[in-house]
């Protein structure tokens, strides 16, 4: 007797390709274009819409799958982009070039670190609140734009701190911890705050977050803090090259 297994989408490798081709679609494409608000919002609603497949069927796996290697192929090709091409990329980022220069100062002269919560408390507190209270109440698509806007400005500081560097070797420096560890809890913490509303189960999903959600909740949820708390630590002492 032949054992029948149900077919899955999310499971399918074609599945990851197209998502993989959307992300680098969006991001590129945008990037390249200059266009500093329609790229976030373009990337949001293309990653939102592939989390609902897996997550309507309450496969949370599925989505964290399709959460990092967007993250992952997002960051890599602006990261590409901005080594190769960084006056063209600072037209994707509103104060582009100005972010370029307090990155260079940050890192070269000790300046405060750009965009962080140190320099920007406000701006910090709201895109903590996008992403936890937006993924809950939107299935994903708040929270997703302000990950992906994070993730955008982290893989542009990055590049235009490897060309000031001279050298992509010192990547592990141009693109510091707390910027991986923020990226990487807060996609998770958007992936398991968006299934209650994208299942259709926003009262049984929420319970969930004290039950069977629990540990993978406080999992991303303690590394998307570590990445605050070092990113407010840090900053004063991440000074490895001075040219």
């Amino acid at each position: 007797m032949v054992k029948s297994t149900q077919y899955r989408l999310q499971r399918d490798p074609i599945f990851f390709f197209t998502v993989g081709c959307f992300a680098l679609l969006t991001t590129g494409l945008p990037a390249v274009l200059g266009q500093p608000r329609f790229m976030p919002l373009l990337q949001a609603v293309a990653l939102t819409l592939f989390m609902l497949i897996p997550l309507r069927q309450r496969d949370v796996r599925g989505a964290l799958a399709v959460m990092f290697l967007w993250l992952t192929l997002q960051t890599s090709i602006l990261l590409v982009l901005t080594w190769f091409a960084p006056v063209q990329l600072e037209r994707a980022f509103e104060g582009g070039f100005l972010f370029r220069a307090e990155m260079s100062e940050w890192y070269f002269a000790g300046s405060p670190l750009p965009a962080s919560f140190a320099s920007q408390p406000i701006p910090s507190l709201v895109e903590i609140l996008g992403i936890l209270a937006g993924s809950l109440f939107t299935g994903g698509l708040v929270g997703n734009w302000f990950l992906l806007r994070m993730a955008n400005l982290a893989a542009f500081g990055a590049g235009s701190l490897l060309v000031a560097l001279e050298n992509p070797l010192w990547l592990p420096i141009a693109l510091p911890p707390w910027s991986v560890l923020q990226l990487i809890g807060g996609g998770g913490l958007v992936a398991l705050l968006a299934e209650p509303l994208a299942s259709g189960q926003l009262g049984a999903g929420i319970r969930r977050f004290g039950g069977e959600r629990r540990r993978p909740l406080l999992l991303f949820g303690a590394i998307y803090l570590a990445g605050l708390a070092l990113e407010l630590v840090l900053p004063t002492f991440w000074h490895f090259y001075q040219g």
